[in-house]
Order: C-alpha cells, then sequence, then structure tokens
C-alpha cells in the first residue's frame, strides 16, 4: 500500500545508490554515461538475452547528421549575431537559435538511437526517442537479403538492406542508410548458412582399394625355395 514514508524511504535509497556510484566512478564520469545512454547502446542491452553475442551493431551512416549539423551551425551563428543587435530585437535571433539547436539535439537523437543489431541467433532494430519502437527476427527466417547503393551513397560507403521472409509482414525489413552493407549481408548469410548446417563439411568417406585378380604379376605367390634364400 501506498504510504508518503514509504514513498520518502523510496527516495531516499535511490539518493544512496546514486552517491554510491558517483563515489565509485566519478560525478563525471557517471554523468557522461548517463549522457552517452541516451544515444542508443542501452537500448540495445536491454534487448539481449542471457548467452547471447551480438555479431555486428550497424548505425546509421554519418550523411544523416548533414542535416542536423547545419541547424547547429546556424544556431550558433545565430547566437554570434544577437549581441550586436538592437534590445527589442535581440530576442529573434535567440528563439530562432534556441530552435536550431533544439532540432539538431533532438533529430541527432533520433540518429542515434536507431539501431540494427545482428546476434548470433537473431536480427533486431530498437529506434524511437520518446515512442521506443522494437522489431526481431530469427535468422533461420531469412530467405532473401537484397543490397541497395544508390550512387550518391556510394562515396560514403553507405546503402540500404532490404529483409525478406515468408510473412507477408514483417517488423524487421528495410534497413536504411547503414554503413557497408555488403559486409553485414555476409555476416548475416555465414550466421544463416551455420545455423542451417549448410556450412558444415561432408565427411569424405575412405577410399577403398582396387583389388586386384589373383593372377595379377604384382600378387606375390608361394614363397618359394629361391625366394627364401633371396635369388631371383
Amino acid at each position: 500500500m501506498w504510504t508518503p514514508r514509504r514513498t520518502l524511504d523510496g527516495l531516499t535509497d535511490g539518493f544512496v545508490r546514486w552517491l554510491d556510484r558517483v563515489a565509485e566512478d566519478g560525478l563525471l564520469r557517471l554523468f557522461w554515461r548517463n549522457f552517452t545512454s541516451w544515444f542508443g547502446h542501452r537500448l540495445v542491452k536491454r534487448k539481449l538475452v542471457a548467452g547471447e553475442e551480438i555479431v555486428a551493431e550497424c548505425k546509421h551512416s554519418a550523411i544523416l547528421y548533414a542535416l542536423p549539423a547545419l541547424a547547429a551551425l546556424g544556431g550558433l551563428l545565430l547566437l554570434v549575431v544577437a549581441p550586436f543587435m538592437e534590445a527589442r530585437t535581440a530576442w529573434l535571433p535567440l528563439a530562432g537559435a534556441a530552435g536550431l539547436l533544439g532540432y539538431a539535439l533532438i533529430k541527432s537523437l533520433y540518429i542515434a538511437r536507431d539501431r540494427f543489431v545482428v546476434t548470433d541467433s537473431r536480427v533486431f532494430r530498437v529506434w524511437g526517442l520518446f515512442s521506443l519502437n522494437e522489431a526481431e527476427m530469427e535468422i533461420v527466417r531469412l530467405l532473401d537479403i537484397t543490397v541497395v547503393r544508390p550512387w550518391w551513397l556510394r562515396p560514403f560507403f553507405s546503402g540500404h538492406l532490404v529483409l525478406e521472409n515468408a510473412a507477408q509482414e514483417q517488423g524487421v525489413r528495410d534497413i536504411h542508410y547503414i554503413p557497408r552493407p555488403n559486409d553485414v549481408a555476409r555476416v548475416i548469410h555465414a550466421l544463416r548458412r551455420e545455423a542451417t548446417g549448410a556450412s558444415a563439411p561432408a565427411a569424405e568417406e575412405p577410399k577403398k582399394k582396387n583389388p586386384r585378380r589373383p593372377d595379377h604379376p604384382r600378387n606375390p605367390g608361394p614363397v618359394s625355395a629361391r625366394r627364401r634364400q633371396g635369388v631371383y
């Protein structure tokens, strides 16, 4: 049953645990760890089960950060211009800078938190900032893998993956703007062959000797007195 005292005890215990973590890791390291956890690796870690190993983790290509970078640059320029404007109009560049910097941060978080992961038994994708989404598919269910590399993404070694299986609707199908999609497709293909047993080499049967005829000239005959004495 909820009581104010129980709530206060929970808050106190949480604060004490936070102080213990600060004492062990340091305030700066703890802040950096919590800040970087917003960029997606915690989503991947929560998705894994015991004993599952990550083979490949694909983030989006760096080309998607071009628009947020331009927005952040525009916001910084507005911040530089704002002190040189009149007081009654200085709020305009400040508001524009806040909007551009906020857009750059949120867009970067959306891009960074979209991860496609290949493990030893399945593939899954996690994405979302305010609303979280997850989709997964077993390796053995994959039937076809299509790699799409448009001409304007080839200089950046990026492209798209299309994963298909027997189901008409699937959660993991189109994976856009990932670096080196050819390598990811080869990794998935190798895992699929290993899971289906196709990669195991066939056992070679021992070769049987060709039996000779009884009257073959090289067949040793009965030991004679001349052979016993070494005379031929």
